[in-house]
């Protein structure tokens, strides 16, 4: 199965190019992704969730970076493994200055499929390929636009929305500081009510 697709970028060349190597934007923008690492030179290694078609599993995936001429084009070559199936991929990623400072990226992918997971129909298997693939580039314009913040999937997941809040409430130092002061008035304030009562 082959799929190509299109994105312009209002970003210069190089900044598109050492984002789409970055394991934190790109963990930020793989759909159902759970973990992001780099294991070595222009290899890493994730972990996410997917449903293709009616199989939803958790998938190993292993990732390298081959041919890479930055920041021109590189050759993504990948696996991915679950119990119910594997597949195998190439994608050629370009990009072209598009005159105006911005990036024009553009990417044709092969794609095999074995396991439970060649029994889902072709027609099927490419429409949800292509809208993977659609939102991941969705993902990584708003990434690079600042509108979505890159950090590790594992971070992202594994903390709620309240989680993740206390979180940047303790990471910054004046945030810190006065949710302490709010925690001592409404303590102060409980106390006062109780002796009132």
């Amino acid at each position: 199965m082959e799929i190509k697709g299109e994105q312009s970028l209002a970003h210069p060349r190089e900044h598109v190019w050492a984002a789409l190597i970055d394991p934190e934007v790109l963990g930020a923008c793989v759909p159902g992704c759970q973990s992001f690492e780099r294991v070595g030179e222009n290899q890493y290694r994730a972990a996410m969730q997917a449903d293709i078609g009616p199989v939803s599993a958790r998938f190993a995936v292993e990732i390298r970076i081959a041919d890479p001429d930055p920041p021109r084009s590189y050759r993504l070559e990948g696996s991915a493994r679950a119990p119910v199936g594997f597949g195998r991929g190439q994608a050629d990623v370009r990009l072209e200055e598009d005159g105006k400072g911005g990036t024009s990226l553009s990417y044709a992918a092969k794609l095999q499929l074995g396991g439970k997971l060649a029994q889902v129909g072709s027609r099927l298997l490419s429409g949800i390929t292509r809208k993977i693939a659609a939102n991941f580039f969705e993902r990584f314009a708003r990434v690079l636009d600042g509108k979505l913040p890159a950090g590790t999937a594992a971070k992202r997941t594994g903390e709620s929305q309240f989680g993740t809040a206390m979180r940047r409430v303790f990471e910054n130092r004046v945030l810190r500081w006065v949710a302490l002061a709010v925690l001592i008035v409404l303590g102060a304030l409980a106390f006062f009510l109780s002796l009132t009562w």
